[in-house]
């Protein structure tokens, strides 16, 4: 007898428990169904997700600043001031003269790589440009300059007016053109107040530096009215290569 009421007493304590279990599952549904509240009911089961979900998509992504040391660097422009005047007769187009010389200076294949822009100012600028009458070319320095080629003497850069019309007999035998002529002779005499010296023909062939005398002698070397990457500094203005 004790061992056929034990057998129904556990038979009936397993069925309470399933009963019990369905009971607590069927409630936890209805109160997770009816949007339960957990601080308050210890049944209640509902997951976070959606509402976490929904914080996390509030949240702004911080905006990170580009560190200054993967910034591009932005090349510094120093200006330098420039006047143009004449002297003696002039009959080269003088308003020609200035846009051209301009150009020159401002080209990016010239002095201008080296981080300057170049002004033209009424008066007062830091180097004059002169367009001189040849047989006035001397009055600037009778030692340094004379009526054939043009010259620097101080911060005055005196362009030869024959050469300016005619380029010269070396630079057109070589094939050059009488505008790249006149880009050269501009950028070569600007060199000279940049504090350039002359420069020779490296080999046969090779474009000439700027600041050599390819008025006189292209030692061949083929024309080039353009400074080389070699000549790319300035002690006039402290800069080095």
């Amino acid at each position: 007898m004790m061992k056929k009421y034990g057998s129904i007493f556990v038979a009936l304590v397993i069925a309470l428990g399933i009963v019990g279990a369905t009971g607590l599952t069927i409630y936890a549904r209805e109160q997770s169904a009816n949007t339960c509240k957990p601080a308050s009911d210890a049944f209640c089961y509902e997951p976070q997700i959606s509402s976490q979900a929904e914080i996390l998509g509030s949240v702004a992504m911080p905006k990170l600043a580009t560190p200054g040391w993967l910034a591009p660097a932005q090349p510094a422009t120093r200006e330098v001031t420039y006047t143009v005047q004449t002297r003696g007769t002039v009959t080269a187009d003088v308003t020609e003269f200035k846009s051209q010389v301009n150009e020159t200076l401002n080209s990016s294949l010239g002095w201008s790589r080296l981080g300057v822009r170049f002004t033209p100012v009424e008066t007062g600028g830091q180097y004059t440009i002169w367009l001189s009458e040849a047989s006035q070319v001397p009055s600037f320095s009778a030692s340094g300059c004379d009526t054939v080629v043009s010259c620097t003497v101080g911060n005055n850069v005196i362009i030869n007016q024959t050469r300016w019309l005619n380029g010269s007999d070396a630079w057109n035998a070589a094939g050059g053109s009488l505008r790249d002529y006149r880009h050269m002779v501009v950028n070569h005499e600007t060199g000279h107040w940049l504090g350039h010296g002359h420069e020779f023909c490296s080999a046969a062939g090779q474009p000439a530096p700027v600041m050599q005398q390819q008025t006189i002698n292209m030692q061949g070397c083929t024309p080039n009215p353009w400074p080389l990457a070699s000549e790319m500094y300035a002690p006039k203005l402290g800069i080095r290569s």
